[in-house]
């Protein structure tokens, strides 16, 4: 089954098997990229997006497959590294499996990347907590993409132990990673799987529809009287995008 972005199966009485995946194109340091920067800021990047779909529903990676379209040294290597980097924020111990392959027959001129996570989740965590009428839609993190997120300063950066954090939260309903449909695409899955509606507060209009990127943001909802608890556990920025009816 599909859940969001992740493929569900139910092959364990204890466990869900989950797959995640994200790919990224025409970013790196090759001729031809449109946006210029290193394989290892590419690979740490791509994986997180993947990674954080994950942990958001409370799942436990296993394995980590990356196809890169590119040569092995020395872009390769260095994506590899970036994704390492990446799971060892996660895990230190570095425990998850690793698989994947290159291209070693042609020349590449432009950066390719996909990877997939294969995980597990526990059914004591499903179904998820569901989004109620009332409840408040906040934004984690900033709406950025491309150069813009190159940019970010480091300490304003969304991390997996936000994801952490925010997941285990009493008063937290969900957790979403933004993606390059905005905080409107999400919002509207709220609707559709709630049967709530959403009223936007006065003058967001415009970030609902900005691009996330690589999980630049989140989409968290939550009991309103609990907004001023959450402002205070993070120390990145919080933007109130609306209410549920």
């Amino acid at each position: 089954m599909k859940w969001r972005d992740l493929t569900l199966v139910d092959f364990h009485e204890e466990y869900l098997l989950a797959v995640s995946c994200d790919s990224a194109g025409g970013i790196g340091d090759k001729p031809h990229d449109v946006i210029r920067t290193s394989p290892f800021i590419v690979g740490y990047h791509t994986a997180k997006v993947a990674l954080m779909e994950l942990l958001c529903v409370h799942g436990e990676p296993i394995l980590l497959s990356s196809t890169l379209s590119v040569e092995m040294h020395p872009a390769g290597a260095e994506m590899m590294r970036g994704i390492e980097s990446l799971l060892k924020e996660y895990d230190p111990l570095h425990s998850i499996e690793l698989t994947g392959s290159t291209e070693e027959n042609f020349r590449v001129t432009v950066t390719g990347l996909g990877v997939t996570i294969v995980g597990r989740i526990k059914k004591s965590h499903w179904p998820l907590k569901k989004t109620e009428a009332e409840d408040v839609a906040v934004m984690v993190g900033d709406a950025k993409y491309g150069e813009e997120v190159l940019q970010t300063e480091k300490e304003k950066i969304l991390m997996l132990h936000h994801v952490k954090t925010l997941r285990d939260l009493p008063y937290v309903r969900e957790v979403v990673p933004g993606g390059s449909r905005g905080m409107a695409h999400e919002i509207a899955l709220v609707e559709s799987a709630s049967k709530i509606r959403f009223l936007p507060a006065e003058g967001v209009k415009p970030l609902l529809h900005q691009s996330c990127g690589p999980a630049s943001a989140l989409l968290v909802t939550l009991r309103k009287e609990h907004l001023k608890d959450l402002q205070k556990t993070l120390n990145v920025p919080v933007h109130v995008l609306g209410v549920f009816d």
